[in-house]
């Protein structure tokens, strides 16, 4: 009786291992997500920075200049009789006093392109009478190349010595580079001067067209 209670034992055990899908343990099932949980916050990581481009921030251009300089001019009308006549009477061509001139200016706009800013000169008289000449222009500026500046501009020079007299100058020129913000330079500058009354006229007008040559320094700030 037991030989045959082990064998019904031996034979269900046989067969339970035996059925389909009984003899592996099956591992568990996934746990999806729960339908009355609360959904997840979602992180605020800031904007994409894939979806906005980075500006860079643009710097002003700045073209600062100085330049020194020695210039003679020649006058067109000499009323006053002044003693270096180069016609044939005391009213007619003469030349100017020999000046030294003194000039600092600062421009903007783009490094190769047109610039536009102010300079300040002053401009005294290397013999005769003391004579100073003060001035503010607006400046114009070109590059050409790597070395060439070609220069422009309009101003109100302004008599300091021996009388006070305003007047009217356009002056042209340029530069060319010799390296390290040091060139050469000069500048051609037609100037326009009322003058006080002469025993000939009530009021005298002066015009004067003057050379200089000297010293060209340089200073870019690049952006």
């Amino acid at each position: 009786m037991r030989q045959l209670i082990s064998s019904s034992s031996a034979l269900g055990l046989s067969c339970l291992l035996l059925a389909p899908g009984a003899g592996a343990l099956e591992a568990p099932a996934e746990l999806g997500p729960d339908p009355g949980a609360a959904p997840a916050p979602e992180l605020d990581l800031g904007p994409s920075t894939t979806s906005t481009p980075l500006r860079r921030t643009r710097e002003t251009y700045v073209h600062a200049f100085g330049t020194v300089a020695l210039g003679r001019g020649l006058r067109f009308n000499n009323p006053y009789r002044l003693s270096t006549v180069l016609g044939d009477d005391s009213e007619s061509l003469s030349l100017s006093a020999t000046y030294a001139d003194v000039g600092l200016g600062a421009l903007l706009g783009q490094p190769r392109g047109l610039q536009h800013g102010a300079v300040a000169h002053l401009s005294i008289a290397t013999d005769g009478i003391t004579q100073e000449v003060a001035s503010l222009s607006y400046q114009a500026l070109m590059p050409f190349g790597s070395r060439w500046l070609v220069t422009g501009r309009a101003g109100v020079p302004v008599v300091l010595e021996p009388d006070l007299n305003p007047g009217f100058e356009l002056g042209s020129g340029g530069a060319f580079m010799l390296g390290g913000g040091v060139g050469v330079g000069g500048e051609l500058v037609f100037s326009l001067f009322y003058g006080a009354a002469t025993l000939d006229h009530s009021a005298s007008v002066i015009p004067l067209l003057s050379l200089q040559l000297g010293v060209w320094l340089d200073y870019e700030v690049l952006p």
